[in-house]
Formats: C-alpha cells, structure tokens, sequence
C-alpha cells in the first residue's frame, strides 16, 4: 500500500463526514458548529477527543485498514460538532474489495447520520443544539471494569 491508499481513504473519510453531517443536520433545529471534533470508538479512545492526524494513524496501519468505519455525529463538544467514528472489529484488510464499499465507492466508510445517547435519542425531532451538547458531554470514557476476583484453585 502506497501514501497514495492513505491519501484516498482520508479522502473517502472526510466525504463520509459531510454525509454524516448533513444527515445530521435533519435532525436539528439550528445549525450544526462548522468546526469539527474527532472521537474515535475503540483502541480505547472513547471519551477521549483526537486530532484528525491521530484519527488517520488509527484508521491506517501498515498499509491496511478497517473493514467497516461507521461515521457519525455524536453532539457538541467543546463548541465544536463531535464526529464519532467506530472501526469495526474484523481483521484489518488491504483492498476496497474486502470492505463495506456500501454505497458503492465509499470503501469502509458508512455514514449514520446522528447518534447520541438513548435518552436524548428518543426526545422529539428536531433537536435542540442544547441536546446536542449534552449528547456530547456524555462522550466520556468508559469506567475500566475490576479485575476478577475470583482465586485459581
């Protein structure tokens, strides 16, 4: 894989985001902020807020990359639209014909338009941009789960 692979998947990741955005915007009563924050669902990011380099460094690994992306916007944080972006789980692949590719050209990238928090989900459309921001302040990180306690015998 060549910087010309990264180079067409930053490219396919910035045209999922404006879907996202204008899927997004539907949903909304005002406008959404022009300036954009990235969150990134996995590799223990969550809650964390990342610099679009960092995003990339994740999304591209040794000239591999995921299979699926699922692109969305999470809220307003920071006065700046959330952009949540989760990585599937499966293997890292290396060709656009091993990925999601759905609409066709999009390679890994699926836009889901807006997603928050259940309670802020099921509230009457359109949104607010005040439901938007608490959507984004609940992008927090996940509490670590205790060790088990349970002794080996």
């Amino acid at each position: 894989m060549t910087t010309d692979m990264k180079e067409t998947l930053r490219r396919l990741l910035e045209k999922c985001i404006a879907m996202a955005i204008e899927d997004a915007q539907k949903q909304v009563a005002g406008s959404l902020p022009t300036q954009l924050a990235w969150g990134l669902e996995s590799f223990g990011q969550r809650g964390k807020l990342l610099t679009w380099d960092e995003v990339m460094f994740f999304l591209y690994q040794n000239g591999t990359f995921p299979r699926i992306v699922d692109v969305a916007v999470r809220g307003i944080k920071d006065e700046r639209t959330l952009m949540w972006i989760r990585p599937s789980d499966h293997p890292y692949v290396s060709n656009f014909s091993q990925t999601w590719n759905t609409p066709k050209g999009m390679g890994p990238f699926k836009s889901v338009g807006l997603i928050a928090p259940y309670e802020i989900w099921h509230r009457p459309r359109p949104l607010s941009i005040e439901d938007l921001k608490e959507s984004g302040e609940r992008w927090v990180p996940r509490p670590r789960l205790r060790q088990n306690s349970i002794r080996e015998h």
